[in-house]
């Protein structure tokens, strides 16, 4: 099996099925030989931030010393940005071998009536791999919630991370903060630690953790006996954050990231608590490591510059909660300046509530429509945002939607891609 075919069958697999993933992600892992009981793990679910918390984690255990897996969604650059050991991507190679394998287990379920998803196959060839390569310790970001999450087949992990919580997914996950956070809370199993996103910061310019969804977590703490903690903003002091990132201190640490916005101070303190735990449980983790790892550490796609004349900036953030931080870093950062949006949208996101923050802080929008089977029409988005003002285009192909979108950036304005992974990984291939 080449690269090319690997991937096409990945990508053939079922998008969802209604039936129990559990099932047939336990059945996949017992064929291949059961690999993620080889592993430890820290579980992260939450609706935003679970990349950047995962990325930081898994590049201060590497300063350390340690063999790191990481496993998040969804990817930027290539597939296999999606599964990383030491901050590297697997290669071609070992997608081709270990799915391969895989699907000869899959072959297999399906005369059990068994059809592994997407999302499933992926997961099993990241366990595959993490165990091959002999990693340390795994972060593992959830997919879609927790408790049904075909991530959530591990044991009980050393941590369980929890990031940002609010509404996405609803039909899926339910319509309250509450419900969502009782579904992503399935992953705390007896024996874990447990960490929490800050439910305080707002003078720190980023939207805090609800007090629903940290109840909900504290009360599933309670009934599996595991220790709560949370980052303490009062041992935060914010030294400056502009465009660039951000410097701070935060329990004695000095630290700075090249990662823009106050939600990620909150991302970044939220794995500095994390770090400090995992000590406990055996790891040796300097506070040096932590300082040198965040310090290093970027991440694709999320608030980054890509361009600094004209400023463009990609943000992949496709939910109300990420379009409030990327609204919050325009009026920090950007109110000097005329703000260009490029915009997609999924027909499953809420997108009119999204559009609704944004639109007014922007003098120009086009809207385009990415290669992608759920993506919005431009005409139904440009209608969605017509009450709220500014100049609207619309354009097919993101090609000529980015030449049309640049065409109206002045050279000291600034151009924003937003609300779509999809769009902003087609448009980061004209900085390539």
């Amino acid at each position: 099996m080449t690269y090319n075919e690997a991937i096409d069958y990945i990508m053939s697999r079922r998008k969802f099925q209604k039936s129990s993933s559990h099932e047939r992600i336990a059945r996949l892992l017992e064929l291949l030989g059961s690999p993620e009981k080889e592993l430890k793990f820290v579980h992260i679910a939450g609706t935003n931030g679970k990349g950047s918390v995962s990325t930081a984690l898994s590049f201060i255990f590497k300063k350390a010393g340690y063999r790191v897996g990481l496993f998040t969604s969804p990817f930027i650059v290539e597939f296999g940005e999606r599964i990383q050991v030491n901050n590297t991507y697997i290669s071609h190679g070992d997608i081709s071998s270990l799915t391969a394998l895989i699907k000869e287990k899959t072959d297999l379920m399906e005369s059990e009536d068994l059809y592994p998803t997407v999302f499933e196959v992926t997961t099993a060839l990241a366990f595959l791999y993490f165990a091959k390569e002999d990693c340390d310790i795994v972060f593992l970001e959830a997919g879609i919630g927790g408790e049904h999450d075909s991530t959530n087949v591990i044991p009980a992990p050393l941590e369980c991370i929890f990031t940002s919580i609010s509404l996405d997914h609803t039909e899926m996950l339910g319509d309250t903060v509450e419900k969502i956070a009782a579904e992503k809370s399935g992953i705390i199993k007896e024996g874990s630690t447990v960490i929490s996103y800050p439910d305080k910061g707002e003078s720190f310019g980023y939207i805090a953790q609800k007090d629903e969804a940290v109840a909900v977590i504290r009360a599933k703490c309670m009934k599996t006996g595991c220790s709560f903690y949370m980052p303490e903003t009062d041992k935060l002091t914010l030294i400056k954050s502009d465009i660039h990132g951000s410097v701070f201190i935060y329990d004695g640490l000095n630290i700075t990231t090249s990662l823009c916005g106050a939600h990620q101070i909150a991302n970044i303190i939220t794995a500095v608590v994390s770090a400090k735990q995992l000590c406990r449980k055996g790891f040796d983790i300097s506070d040096n490591d932590i300082i040198s790892g965040i310090a290093s550490f970027k991440i694709p796609g999320r608030m980054e510059t890509v361009s600094v004349s004209p400023l463009v900036i990609l943000d992949g953030g496709h939910n109300e909660g990420c379009m409030k931080a990327l609204c919050n870093m325009i009026k920090a950062y950007l109110s000097d300046k005329k703000i260009t949006l490029l915009m997609s949208f999924m027909k499953d996101k809420d997108y009119a509530s999204s559009l609704g923050l944004i639109a007014p802080l922007c003098e120009n929008i086009v809207f385009t429509q990415t290669d992608f089977l759920r993506g919005e029409t431009p005409e139904a988005l440009k209608e969605s945002a017509a009450p709220f003002g500014g100049n609207i285009f619309c354009e097919r192909g993101s090609s000529d939607a980015y030449k049309k979108a640049l065409s109206l950036t002045d050279k000291d304005g600034a151009l924003i891609v937003a609300g779509s992974f999809y769009l902003v990984s087609e448009i980061r291939k004209f900085f390539k």
